[in-house]
């Protein structure tokens, strides 16, 4: 028994020696290695730099070592915190081999090789960086080095911060939020500015909701510009998180740009076709000022939008605004899980890309069908203001049957009672009932009623 433990205790001295040597199997990540490997030759030292300024722990990080890439030598790293000349934990070290180091040779497509950064008989050391290495972005030692036939055939190091994807992810949300917060804060002093209304707490919590925000010319809520307004958000957020993660910022698929200008179009689009079918003229929209049948922030301060108008019109189910809003939640909810990594590859189908589009199209397509409920009240008020000059000038100009002893007949009313009596009761009838289908239209297409003193004509 004696001999055995001897034996055992041998072979373990053994195995504690090796462990120094990054060549051997069954290397550790101890403090001895990291020396050996920074006392390397300095015919051995190769240079070397990441391709991202960040090292993402939990992922997989590409390293350019200045060196040719050959298949028969066993590519290794050894990661720490801190420099090399900082003292680290043996927590805070990984050796990594096998499947964790992936190298290849270098495309001569890269466009470091392009910039004449590296040459191109570089090599491409692809390192799995593990998660328990995270930190605050403090700074990581990387050592990757070359073994072949159990010698030691070079060595580089390289020097980066570390980052963590519970931090990055907690500073893309921040950064998303506290945007949105500075977003909604200014368009609601803007907004409460140009209508002239006393600011409170109420009315400047309404802009957190993005429907309210995002709101169209007539106060109603718009699917369109809501979609615009949730991908951009998506892709900002996104490339916050890559930016923290990697010190890169991402470049874009054509699948982003196209789902970006897909909407936008859209948007536009949509814009154009509510300009064009749902505008009143600029007088009739000073009348119904004038006559208290709007506030002065027209329609848009009449209408408050609300979630219901992303999926209705006119107060009906609209399955054009169904069927794009669930495909736009589809792909951002995609865009929201893909790897992080993946933005620049990211792609939808074709075929999905398509309903996508024609979603718009056909969303755009039902704006064009729908009664023009806008330019018909738009018509109407145009006759109604007509009548009411004709009724205002008849009664200035038709002299007053009941006018007092050494009263001029033609001096202007003193009231609509003495205006009806000079104009006539056939044009004041002939106004009122223009007026009461009017304050109809009115009400269907802004949902708020019209007091019936304010359907009255004006005198002067």
């Amino acid at each position: 028994m004696y001999a055995v433990a001897c034996i055992l205790a041998i072979c373990g001295c053994k195995s504690v020696l090796a462990s120094d040597d990054p060549c051997t199997p069954a290397a550790a990540a101890s403090s001895e290695l990291e020396k050996n490997l920074a006392t390397v030759d300095s015919d051995k030292v190769a240079e070397a730099l990441s391709k991202t300024g960040v090292l993402a722990t939990g992922g997989r990080v590409e390293f350019v070592v200045e060196r040719a890439f050959d298949k028969d030598i066993s590519y290794g790293a050894l990661i720490r915190r801190g420099r090399s000349n900082e003292t680290a934990p043996s927590e805070g070290r990984a050796l990594l081999h096998g499947s964790d180091v992936m190298a290849r040779d270098i495309s001569k497509d890269d466009s470091l090789v392009k910039d004449g950064i590296v040459s191109g008989d570089s090599t491409v050391v692809d390192v799995r960086i593990p998660g328990r290495l995270a930190g605050f972005w403090e700074i990581g030692t990387v050592y990757l080095y070359g073994c072949k036939a159990g010698k030691q055939e070079f060595v580089a190091v390289v020097a980066a911060p570390l980052s963590s994807h519970t931090y990055s992810l907690a500073f893309a949300v921040a950064l998303v939020g506290l945007t949105f917060l500075l977003l909604a804060s200014a368009v609601a002093l803007v907004d409460i500015k140009r209508k002239n209304d006393p600011w409170s707490f109420r009315k400047s919590v309404r802009y957190l909701d993005p429907v309210f925000l995002t709101a169209g010319a007539d106060g109603k809520g718009s699917l369109s510009r809501l979609q615009i307004f949730f991908f951009s958000f998506v892709v900002f957020g996104l490339l916050a998180y890559i930016i923290m993660r990697t010190g890169v910022l991402s470049d874009l698929s054509k699948t982003i740009l196209l789902l970006l200008g897909i909407s936008g179009i859209g948007a536009a689009a949509s814009k154009a076709t509510d300009v064009s079918r749902n505008r009143l003229h600029f007088e009739n929209w000073a009348w119904l000022i004038e006559k208290k049948w709007l506030p002065e922030g027209g329609l848009a301060a009449a209408n408050v939008a609300r979630w219901r108008d992303i999926v209705t019109s006119d107060g009906e189910f609209d399955v054009y605004h169904f069927q794009m809003l669930i495909f736009s939640v589809l792909v951002g909810g995609a865009l929201l899980v893909c790897p992080w990594k993946d933005l620049a590859s990211f792609t939808v189908p074709d075929t999905l890309l398509g309903v996508l589009g024609l979603s718009q199209v056909i969303y755009v397509g039902g704006k064009l069908t729908l009664p023009p409920s806008s330019s018909d009240l738009d018509a109407a008020l145009t006759k109604l203001r007509q009548l009411e000059t004709d009724f205002a000038n008849a009664a200035l100009t038709t002299a007053d049957p009941k006018a007092a002893a050494g009263q001029d007949p033609l001096a202007p009313p003193a009231d609509l009672v003495a205006a009806i009596r000079r104009a006539g009761y056939t044009k004041y009838n002939t106004y009122m009932k223009s007026a009461k289908r009017a304050a109809i239209m009115f009400t269907s297409v802004t949902g708020r009623s019209v007091a019936t003193m304010d359907l009255e004509p004006a005198i002067g």
